[in-house]
């Protein structure tokens, strides 16, 4: 506390000083026996304008939902902007007529579309076929000559517009060559597999393992419409233009393979990792202590052994290396310094001096670490009490998920609200600029726009220009979809950490009235957490949403400073470039300091019934006031946790690949290319499990905190005042409660007894 509440400013004239009255201990209440009951709703403004931002956003969603067609998204369009499967039926797939288009623009055929031909087709294509060999073979092998016999078996590998071959009899008056002059049919075929809709050579090489190698080379006669001659690389270059944004497809898909041929394993992995993680948790009463203790003295022996490690290093070469330190060098070989007697006497006295600072702090924290020992152990008591807190955070799991899924689908909705972009385009002229590979992302977006200014708008059912066709390049950005686009991102974050800040306000409360229970368990109410979620939904839904809206707005930030960066990152301009890291730093502290602060101004709401704002100022003052046992308390917590999760995952792992080595041949049939997947899956989802249920007992840890520094400002031990803290952490403070109080408590007890 503050001994000076007033200041004086100039001459004698006296004002009352803010920050010593928010800096005051809080007044003994002789009423308060854990979170009051007698509260009113706080922050309704908030949970208005909460309620309001939900609403427009199931408006908005409503309206993707009625004017978009998630289709268009995950599902290829054809040239005529028809979209496979939808408005093609039983024509699922997309050919490409020439991937070579695409291996000229690169990365821009995502903005612009690769404006080759593309057709939907029942199948992908399985053999190789070009068009000059079939041509020569039906005119008898005049380039220039008239068809003389019509070879269905060529005609029959071709794919035409519409899906169709060359057997159409609309197309058998043409000769082979003027179907694929006149762009009506894809001057080759590769075989080919179906990625995400789309069909892609098998040129690839490394996608997920499904797509062959086996060819390397194209023979000569696999020329374009034109006569270019068409190698494996320019094939391999407009595949993979394609396939870098949805070749993730086929890891997915194996990895799907993997869960259902080894869906057991999983299972039973899973439902291990969470008794292993409810085990530990009621273990941590008693693993706490030796857990810090042991790491503590390993901490120390460390540096204490690499001291004794460089002081014998240097006495063993200070007699050695006098030819080296007479002509000591600058060289990047670290090994040259591993030589010379004074490196060693260098990280002697840094390491030296590191082992005497470890070992005074530990003298000087020694009190503090074993309150945070204490805090520990009590709110592993405190969860053996309350088991029902332990599955709550499944709750908060399964609506967050909700969201996300909400999320997605009405993001995928709303980028389906343009129309398609029909543009007339000139088979040779267009084609003919369209070489992005050498320019950069500035340089490729100005001949986008550029290309799409020139570009006429088209009809593909009306008759088109002589040597041109009416392609669909992309769908069009609606008028209000970046907007609404931009709000469901920040609802999402709103929505997100709402749901987060109620699982933490929650478990507060119950675990606020666990540690003000002064006879535990006997006062201990009889359904905290349920009480402790009523309380949260019926007064402080604005306090929770204040907290959240902070938070989501600094998310929202750190997002469109990352758009900038990824904007930016082209351009030539280092000191942008540097400011811009400088924010992105400056606003993930922000987000990390601003969590912390909610985070307790959710248990003083918790316990006090306060606004949000009255709160967060006095966690922040009652954390100031303590700030050195907040450190410690806060790091002691952090490892034990992180040990824990380490622990958790390790036996997870160990005791899988004791039962089940991953190269086993029953877990998949795919032999050991995908068999680590299965491992991996149990790894995350263990690690998954051991942060949900620890993230309770990380969060009982920071409540008893919070309550015990209240305890120990408003409570002196008397009869009066007397102290809720267990006897544990009264012997490490050198206090007690009144023995009148102590022994009139014993009678009550025997009282009740009888």
């Amino acid at each position: 506390t503050l001994s000076v509440p007033y200041k004086t400013m100039g001459k004698g004239r006296c004002c009352k000083d803010d920050e010593a009255e928010y800096n005051k201990v809080r007044d003994h209440d002789k009423d308060f026996k854990g979170p009051i009951e007698n509260r009113s709703c706080t922050d309704i403004v908030c949970c208005l304008l909460f309620v309001a931002c939900v609403i427009l956003l199931l408006l908005i969603a409503t309206v993707a939902f009625i004017r978009g067609d998630y289709r268009r998204v995950i599902y290829p369009t054809d040239s005529n902007g028809q979209i496979c499967g939808r408005d093609v039926q039983n024509r699922t797939r997309l050919v490409f007529f020439d991937l070579t288009v695409c291996a000229r623009m690169g990365l821009a055929a995502v903005q612009l579309g690769c404006p080759t031909p593309q057709v939907c087709v029942a199948s992908c294509p399985t053999r190789m076929w070009a068009w000059l060999p079939a041509h020569l073979a039906e005119t008898g092998g005049d380039l220039n000559g008239p068809v003389k016999t019509t070879i269905a078996a060529e005609r029959e590998k071709m794919v035409c517009l519409g899906g169709r071959n060359a057997m159409e009899p609309e197309y058998q008056s043409l000769s082979i060559r003027d179907l694929v002059q006149n762009h009506l049919c894809a001057p080759y075929t590769l075989p080919s597999v179906s990625m995400l809709g789309r069909c892609l050579p098998k040129l690839l090489k490394g996608v997920g393992g499904r797509v062959v190698s086996s060819m390397t080379t194209l023979p000569n006669n696999v020329t374009s419409a034109n006569n270019r001659s068409i190698g494996a690389d320019t094939v391999r270059r407009g595949t993979n233009t394609m396939a870098r944004f949805i070749k993730v497809y086929s890891y997915l898909q194996a990895l799907f393979e993997d869960v259902v041929q080894s869906w057991q394993w999983i299972v039973g992995g899973c439902l291990l990792a969470v008794a292993v993680s409810l085990l530990w948790v009621l273990l941590l009463r008693y693993l706490a202590k030796p857990i810090v203790i042991l790491s503590i003295v390993l901490f120390v022996l460390l540096f204490a052994a690499a001291t004794a490690f460089t002081v014998y290093k240097y006495i063993i070469l200070r007699g050695q290396s006098d030819s080296l330190e007479k002509n000591t060098k600058l060289t990047f070989d670290f090994g040259y310094y591993l030589h010379l007697s004074r490196t060693w006497l260098f990280l002697a006295i840094v390491s030296g001096s590191l082992f005497i600072i470890v070992l005074f702090l530990l003298i000087w924290l020694r009190r503090r670490i074993c309150i945070a020992i204490a805090l520990i152990s009590h709110t592993s008591h405190c969860l053996g009490h309350m088991m029902s807190c332990l599955v709550f955070p499944l709750l908060p799991f399964v609506l967050q998920f909700g969201v996300l899924v909400f999320f997605i689908i009405t993001a995928i909705h709303i980028s389906s609200l343009g129309d398609p972009v029909m543009r007339q385009i000139d088979n040779e002229t267009f084609l003919a600029d369209l070489n992005f590979t050498s320019l950069s992302t500035e340089e490729a977006k100005q001949k986008i726009n550029d290309l799409l200014t020139h570009l006429i708008p088209c009809n593909p059912n009306s008759t088109n220009v002589a040597g041109s066709m009416c392609r669909f390049l992309k769908y069009g950005d609606d008028a209000f979809g970046p907007y609404m686009q931009l709000f469901n991102i920040f609802m999402f974050f709103w929505l997100f950490n709402f749901v987060d800040a109620l699982c933490e306000m929650t478990l507060a409360g119950a675990f606020a009235s666990y540690y003000f229970a002064f006879k535990k368990p006997d006062d201990i109410p009889a359904t905290p957490l349920l009480s402790s979620f009523w309380r949260c939904i019926r007064y402080h839904m604005g306090s929770i949403a204040f907290g959240s809206l902070i938070i989501s707005i600094v998310q929202l930030i750190r997002v469109m400073l990352e758009y900038l960066d990824h904007k930016l990152k082209d351009t030539q301009n280092p000191v942008g470039q540097f400011f811009l890291k400088c924010l992105k730093c400056c606003f993930w502290c922000l987000e990390k300091c601003l969590k912390f602060l909610n985070r307790n101004a959710y248990i003083l709401i918790a316990i006090y019934g306060r606004n949000f704002c009255s709160a967060a100022r006095d966690s922040f003052f009652l954390i100031l006031r303590n700030i050195v046992r907040v450190a410690v308390v806060d790091k002691v917590a952090d490892f034990v946790l992180f040990i824990s999760k380490l622990v958790i995952v390790c036996t997870i792992v160990a005791i899988f690949n004791l039962f089940m080595h991953p190269h086993d041949e029953p877990m998949t049939k795919s032999g050991a290319a995908h068999s680590y997947s299965v491992p991996i899956l149990i790894m995350v989802f263990t690690y998954f499990c051991a942060c949900l249920f620890l993230s309770v007992y990380n969060m009982g840890v920071d409540t008893m905190f919070l309550c015990f520094l209240e305890d120990l400002e408003r409570n002196d031990g008397s009869a009066e005042k007397p102290y809720f803290m267990p006897e544990s952490l009264m012997d490490i403070l050198g206090k007690k409660n009144d023995p009148l109080l102590v022994k009139r408590d014993e009678k009550d007890v025997a009282e009740a007894a009888v």
